[in-house]
Order: C-alpha cells, then sequence, then structure tokens
C-alpha cells in the first residue's frame, strides 16, 4: 500500500529545510475546495456546460459574454465538517464548524460590432484549510521516541529524545512499545483570490475570453502530540545497560505556519447554438506560488517519580520556497430545451509538472518523486438544472468526481461530490441560490516513520457544505 505523507510536520521534527517539505506542500495549492459560489457548487464541475454568471471567472471566462445586464453577487458559506480517523483498527470522530464569504464580485457588460462582451472582477475563497480531528491507539510495536532517536539528527544536542533523557548519548531508547498514542490535530486557514477577467463574441455563435488571478493566503498546522506508558511497563531506570526507564509521559507540540502569495490566468472559447446548446473549453495557466513558512516545536516529558527535565524548545525556525502547479485543462457541454438543462464538465492537470523551486538540494528532489509517484488527475460531472414553470423556482443538482493525484491509494481516495441547491427569483432580476454539497475522501495519512509497524492511519473527510447567494442584475 503506498505510503502518503501528511505534510512537513508528521514525519520528522528537524530544524533543517531539507525536511520540512514534502509532495503534500505542493498539491494541497494545487486544487480548489471552495464553493465558489451557490450554483456553481449545486453544478459542480458541470457547471462548464453553462458557465453564464460571475462563477464563469473561475471557469471559463468566455462566458462572462452571456451575461446581458450588470451582475452583482454575494456569496456566503458555511460548513460543516466531520472528521473520522481509523489508527490501529481503533476509531475516533470529531466534527467543526466554519462560516465565511464565498465570493463577491461585479460584471459590467457592453456591446461591440461583432455582439456581446463584457469586463467582471470578484474575489472567491478558493480554498478552505480548516479541520481539526484526533486519533488515539496503544501501539504495541513501535513509538514515535524510538523513531526518531534511530532516524533523526545524528547531532546529540539537537535530538529532543537525547536532550529528554529519553535516548543515552548513542541515541538508543528502551521505550520501543507499548505506549499509548494520542494525537489532536488542528488545520486553519485558506487560499483566498481577486480574478478579472474580461471576453467578447467573435461570432454570433462563438466567444472567447481571458483572466487573471492573484491569490493569498495561509495555512496553519498544529498538532498536540502524546505518548503514555498506560501499561506502566517502564517502571525503574536502568543507569548502566539503559534496559529501562521509569517513564510516565511524552509530549510534542508543533507548529507550522505558512504564509501564501501567487498569480495565474485562464483562457477559454464557447461556442453556442441558440439557446438549445453550449460547448466550451479553457486552459488554466499554470500557478507561481511563493510559501513563506515559520515552524517551531516544544517538547517536554515526565517520569515516574514526578522529574520533568527541561523542555525542548529550539528557536522558531523560518524558511521559504516555491511551487509551480501544472495546467488545467477544461471542457463542458450543455442541452437546453423547455426549462431543462443537461450539462457535464471534464478537468484534467498532469500533476508530475508540479515542482518545487528556489529551495535547498533536499527540497528540490522531491521533484523526483513527484515524477515517480503522482499521476494525472481527472475531475468529471454531470448536472442538472430546471427551471419550474410559472413559478419562480429554479432547481438544480450535479455529482461529480475526481481522482487521486496518487498512482496507488486506499479504497475512497477519489474524492466525490453530491451536490442539491436551487433558486427563488425574488424579482425578475434578484435571485436568491441556496445549495447542499456533501463531500467524501480518504487518505493515508502518516503519524511517523512508514507502514511496517502500523504507523500510518486513515483519514476520512465528509464534510457538508451550505452556500448562500444573490445576484442582482440591473
Amino acid at each position: 500500500m503506498k505510503k502518503l505523507l501528511l505534510m512537513s510536520l508528521l514525519v520528522l521534527i528537524s530544524l533543517q529545510a531539507a525536511k520540512t517539505q514534502f509532495i503534500e506542500d505542493a498539491l494541497r495549492f494545487s486544487s480548489s475546495n471552495g464553493l465558489i459560489s451557490a450554483r456553481a457548487a449545486g453544478l459542480n464541475i458541470a457547471y462548464y456546460g453553462v458557465s453564464d454568471d460571475i462563477s464563469a471567472l473561475l471557469f471559463n471566462p468566455a462566458g462572462i459574454s452571456l451575461i446581458a445586464k450588470s451582475e452583482l453577487a454575494l456569496g456566503l458559506g458555511f460548513t460543516r465538517n466531520n472528521s473520522k480517523t481509523n489508527y490501529l483498527g481503533k476509531t475516533s470522530e470529531f466534527s467543526s464548524n466554519d462560516a465565511f464569504i464565498s465570493s463577491f464580485g461585479v460584471v459590467a457588460p457592453f456591446t461591440t460590432k461583432q455582439g456581446n462582451a463584457g469586463v467582471g472582477i470578484a474575489y472567491f475563497q478558493e480554498n478552505n484549510f480548516k479541520d481539526n480531528y484526533e486519533y488515539q491507539a496503544i501501539n504495541l510495536k513501535s513509538t514515535l521516541i524510538d523513531y526518531y532517536s534511530r532516524n533523526g539528527t545524528r547531532k546529540i544536542q539537537d535530538n529532543y529524545t537525547y536532550h529528554l533523557w529519553l535516548a543515552n548519548e548513542n541515541l538508543f531508547t528502551p521505550l520501543k512499545d507499548s505506549l499509548d498514542q494520542y494525537a489532536f490535530v488542528q488545520e486553519a486557514g485558506g487560499l483566498h483570490n481577486v480574478t478579472g477577467g474580461a471576453a467578447f463574441d467573435l461570432t454570433k455563435e462563438v466567444s472567447v475570453g481571458f483572466s487573471i488571478t492573484g491569490k493569498w493566503g495561509s495555512y496553519k498546522y498544529n498538532r498536540d502530540y502524546r505518548e503514555f506508558d498506560i501499561f506502566n511497563k517502564y517502571n525503574y531506570f536502568d543507569s548502566v545497560g539503559y534496559t529501562n526507564l521509569d517513564f510516565k509521559q511524552f509530549n510534542l507540540r508543533q507548529n507550522l505556519n505558512q504564509k501564501i502569495a501567487g498569480i495565474t490566468g485562464s483562457i477559454g472559447i464557447q461556442a453556442k447554438i441558440e439557446d438549445f446548446f453550449r460547448f466550451g473549453a479553457a486552459i488554466k495557466f499554470p500557478t507561481y506560488y511563493e510559501i513563506e513558512e515559520k515552524f517551531s516545536v516544544l517538547a517536554t516529558a515526565e517520569f515516574d517519580n514526578g522529574w520533568k527535565p527541561n523542555p525542548y524548545d529550539p528557536d522558531e525556525f523560518e524558511n521559504s520556497y516555491k511551487v509551480t502547479t501544472p495546467f488545467l485543462y477544461s471542457a463542458g457541454l450543455s442541452l437546453h430545451t423547455s426549462g431543462l438543462t443537461f450539462m457535464a464538465g471534464v478537468e484534467y492537470s498532469d500533476v508530475t509538472q508540479l515542482e518545487f523551486s528556489d529551495a535547498p538540494k533536499e527540497v528540490l528532489d522531491l521533484n523526483k518523486q513527484i515524477v515517480r509517484e503522482l499521476v494525472g488527475q481527472v475531475n468529471w460531472g454531470v448536472g442538472i438544472e430546471y427551471d419550474i414553470p410559472l413559478t419562480p423556482f429554479v432547481v438544480r443538482g450535479s455529482f461529480a468526481s475526481k481522482t487521486s493525484p496518487y498512482s496507488m491509494d486506499v479504497a475512497g481516495a477519489s474524492k466525490s461530490y453530491l451536490s442539491l441547491g436551487g433558486g427563488i427569483y425574488l424579482a425578475p432580476n434578484v435571485r436568491l441560490d441556496a445549495v447542499f454539497q456533501w463531500t467524501s475522501l480518504s487518505q493515508l495519512r502518516t503519524n511517523y516513520g512508514n507502514s511496517e509497524n502500523g504507523e500510518l492511519y486513515k483519514l476520512t473527510n465528509n464534510p457538508l457544505n451550505l452556500g448562500l447567494n444573490i445576484t442582482y442584475r440591473y
């Protein structure tokens, strides 16, 4: 089974830049989990088939030319995140909530000799990183203390197991198994963007458009980890052979704070046959990110006699690097008849083109790992939208699925979306939209080490996203 690493903090606690990045630092910025708008979330990837409101700025900017009147839109979102972990056969569940502004923007149309045209600018929340979860089990085969004493830095003054009297001067520890392991993880932050774009008709049937997007945001990660001698197996101190310690508890707190800035753009084309058929395609250019991060660690230990060595609390470490994401190719089509619109959309990106740059050699070596372990990623979906006759109501729904970026992965690693929503015209030019979106994704993450002794855990996220949008055309 393919091992998935979470991020910089989950494997080795090191103060060297070479040890603080993994593939997931790049993957985290290469896809979106934002609602964008209630209508776009209700149709999901199938929205590529219509792309005819302010959300077209992010999907296919050529669709801006379809907006006949000026449009002003505001979106709000709420997420109920349900996370379940399975560690060494023991399941833990945790739920958390988050509320946010999902979008705000304006589009202004105008006419040209060829037909319609338009310009627009909008804010979108592209990614929401907030999550909380915990896992706990008694590990009969290994400990983080032993793993780091063997695989951590060989400079004993920088190895916290020696600093806390958990290992001797040869970095050997007797604390090898049978400890209760518990972790509580908090993730926070988000990725935001401002997108400006324009579109114009080449002919009555064909339009083209382009956009440019500036991105900024933050990512915060905190893990409180504990190993506890629940069986009192380690209950005396062997100062000669170092075969035992009067160990009680080990605590580790890790914090990562990242600042993110990036820029990208897109071009698109859309063709239509009256109001019956639409087809569109778009190319999103690579996003160029600059990442600045700060990393800190605090480790403590306690022994049965109550003694607590001085904490291991080194200076905060700072690092920076760049990440380039791949091209994203997309297409969609829709059929409209009698108030009913059927649509479908697809995205493809070759995530083997993810790349770290302006980083130490050890980090740049991850580019080789990316080529070996990742594959092309496909996101596809279908949707339907229906204007109910003789009423002010619109209903819509969709299903979408996104394949895992890894060549080998756990069951459930393909991300699936089910969305149900609708809208009501409060006036002929004012529509209120709402959506319920269910998402499911499973990931294999690393507590430490590798899978040989069960240090991996499975994290399943089932967030419920609620979105509300009001659109005013004038």
